[in-house]
């Protein structure tokens, strides 16, 4: 275990307790996947929380599926002391960007992308019409599928599909039979929720179909509570231009980083 200075101390929850809903209420956007996995999730969730003088500063949350890590904390150097108290062997995190030399220090990156974070509160949003865009079902899963063969970036077997579906709302438009463009929930509790997997099919872009899939995972979101997000990459315009349309503000830049712990 790590030595720890003084007042400092690493502590694994199984879940909630007040002290650390006091450090994810003062800005709730950046912590809303961590949110839906220490409800939802909870048997493929592990999360280590900082506290200093019995306050939360931080904490280094993984979830295991995906072996996905977030990181969240008040001061760089608690980021450091994270990281070496756990030591992640491999995985991808989400990180903000200031915190990219203490990670660099920890373990060693194999992709690293800028992202953007943005949000929208209730009564900002500015949808378009969406009530042609259809809730899918797990009867839609090979269509979902076939249309996320398309982008590579989205890529994911189809029992992952599947299961997606089944936990968590996704939206589809169609032309036909065929599924055209696809928004889905990567989260979502009391708090807010996420949208992610956005993407129309190559021939049937420049229609507006973006706009509409995302607008109805925004209203689901919004009906029960009061924050959607989502991210970007930093360099995708014209998603950007889409998603101000649409009420979105940036809220903050962040990385999404790929890695393996370096050889010591």
């Amino acid at each position: 275990m790590t030595r720890l200075k003084i007042g400092l101390k690493i502590v694994e929850r199984a879940g909630f307790d007040e002290k650390l809903l006091n450090f994810i209420k003062r800005d709730l956007t950046p912590h809303l996947f961590t949110i839906y996995d220490l409800q939802c999730e909870r048997e493929n969730t592990r999360i280590w929380v900082l506290e200093e003088d019995d306050e939360v500063r931080g904490y280094l949350l993984n979830w295991k599926p995906l072996d996905s890590w977030i990181i969240e904390v008040d001061d760089i150097d608690h980021a450091e002391v994270l990281l070496s108290h756990v030591a992640p062997e491999k995985g991808s995190m989400i990180i903000d960007p200031r915190l990219l030399r203490i990670i660099e220090r920890n373990v060693e990156p194999i992709e690293i992308h800028n992202w953007i974070l943005m949000k929208v509160e209730k009564g900002e949003e500015m949808l378009v019409d969406f009530n042609d865009v259809v809730k899918l079902s797990i009867n839609h899963t090979d269509k979902l599928y076939d249309l996320y063969k398309l982008w590579p970036a989205g890529s994911r077997s189809k029992a992952y599909i599947e299961n997606w579906i089944k936990k968590l709302p996704v939206f589809g438009l169609f032309e036909g039979d065929k599924l055209v463009s696809a928004s889905g929930l990567l989260a979502r509790s009391s708090y807010g929720g996420v949208i992610g997997g956005v993407f129309t099919h190559p021939k049937y872009r420049g229609r507006g179909y973006a706009s509409k899939v995302v607008s109805a995972a925004t209203n689901y979101i919004l009906r029960e509570s009061g924050l959607s997000a989502l991210y970007l990459f930093s360099n995708n315009s014209i998603a950007l231009r889409l998603y101000k349309k649409l009420g979105y503000k940036v809220h903050s830049r962040r990385m999404f980083i790929k890695f393996q712990r370096m050889k010591r």
